[in-house]
């Protein structure tokens, strides 16, 4: 059985051409000594960044392709998984090469972490993929601490989206060139994060496919692992998130209006819903740079939003925002005093507020807030504005398309 899912996962290898993503791998990573995590949200594409990576090592010579021991845990159907069984066959196939471990969706393997530590403890490459911030070195069990190094993958970025749609708009752009941009930029805010929804071009399939991530998500991920019986009250919590997206969310006022439908639940219940959706990585959170109480939440995939609110584009814009400093920056605030701002990177080496549409009516408003900052660079960052309005700098504070911001004015990743 061993034999025949090795020489499988290595056919899956060769055979699977995956597109490039916009994602820089350090081929040093491997000299580490370190478990290589790669985690993120279900259908975001880890699957397809290993075997790129994989493929690549193969392509330099650093890796044979006959040292790969790929086994996919979400269509494992065996029983109990045995690694000696594994082992036997591999060095009954390839007596002279030590193996090179590639688990993809490892959550689903009862007590994974004392398989991987006895590999690891053999000195064997292990690559992992998850859907469960379980993964992280920072949540892994003690024994694992120090011993992993994690590549978060997120959804399709704007960029990504249009490689993958086969979409130039770099260089000088005609009216028509600016008009197309925002079309597909508008359906990017509502369907196009998952690699395998942007290959679609029906809308109709669009929508099932998304709704069917969704029901994945709700009912594997969060009903069953964690043996929650409430479901109401789960979806209850995702359309309130939905709905206060890039505001500051009470757990309270959610208590209080499930209390006045008659629904009993605990406070500290919906606090452990939280960390369950952010475990899963639906939810990620970033909180008040000045106060330790206040918590906003964003979601990591914009296409499920739409299946609770369709309208909102400036609550959706401000989540892009979100995921595009993301990938450039660890950590991310935001400071709520007199007026807010929408984020704060690295403790002030950037603060951006992001706006839709800018007028000079709002214009103001936006920058006011930002000029209050102590920060490195100062960015109002806008999807469109009204015609060819220009907006001047205002005491270091700069006006800036979206397309320009992630194109000129965002760090390489560290």
């Amino acid at each position: 059985m061993y034999k025949k899912l090795i020489l499988e996962g290595q056919r899956r290898i060769q055979d699977t051409v995956p597109k490039k993503r916009h994602r820089h791998w350090n081929y040093e990573i491997l000299n580490l000594n370190k478990i290589i995590t790669f985690v993120g949200p279900r259908r975001a594409g880890k699957t397809y960044f290993m075997i790129y990576s994989l493929r690549e090592l193969i392509e330099r010579g650093t890796v044979s392709k006959n040292q790969i021991v790929f086994v996919d845990f979400t269509a494992f159907f065996e029983g109990r998984f045995d690694i000696d069984g594994l082992l036997e066959s591999y060095f009954e196939l390839c007596p002279d090469l030590p193996p090179f471990f590639v688990f993809d969706e490892i959550q689903e393997l009862p007590d994974f972490s004392k398989i991987i530590l006895s590999l690891f403890n053999r000195n064997y490459k292990i690559f992992l993929s998850g859907s469960n911030s379980k993964l992280l070195s920072s949540e892994l069990a003690t024994e694992f601490r120090w011993r992993t190094y994690d590549i978060m993958i997120f959804p399709l970025s704007w960029t990504e989206y249009c490689d993958f749609r086969n979409l130039d708009f770099n260089g000088a752009l005609t009216s028509e060139d600016i008009g197309s941009r925002k079309n597909a930029f508008h359906d990017y805010m509502k369907f196009w994060w998952y690699p395998e929804v942007v290959l679609i071009n029906d809308p109709n399939i669009r929508e099932e496919l998304l709704k069917s991530y969704f029901e994945l998500v709700l009912y594997k991920d969060l009903l069953e692992r964690y043996s929650i019986s409430n479901e109401f009250v789960i979806k209850f919590l995702f359309r309130k998130l939905v709905l206060s997206n890039t505001k500051e969310f009470s757990i309270n006022k959610a208590f209080n209006e499930l209390k006045s439908r008659g629904i009993k639940v605990g406070v500290q219940t919906l606090y452990t819903y939280i960390e369950y959706l952010k475990q899963i990585f639906l939810l990620k959170e970033i909180g008040d740079l000045y106060k330790k109480t206040g918590k906003k939440y964003y979601f990591l995939d914009v296409g499920f939003m739409n299946l609770i609110d369709r309208e909102n584009f400036g609550q959706r814009f401000e989540n892009i925002v979100f995921l595009e400093l993301s990938r450039h920056f660890d950590h991310l605030s935001y400071a709520m005093n007199d007026t807010e701002v929408d984020f704060i990177a690295q403790e002030g080496s950037m603060a951006v507020q992001a706006c839709f549409e800018l007028t000079f009516e709002n214009f103001e408003r936006e920058t006011k807030s930002l000029r209050k900052i102590d920060a490195g660079s100062k960015y109002v960052v806008y999807f469109q504005k009204n015609g060819e309005l220009k907006f001047p700098e205002n005491e270091g504070t700069r006006a800036i398309s979206f397309f320009d911001f992630i194109e000129n004015h965002l760090p390489l990743r560290q």
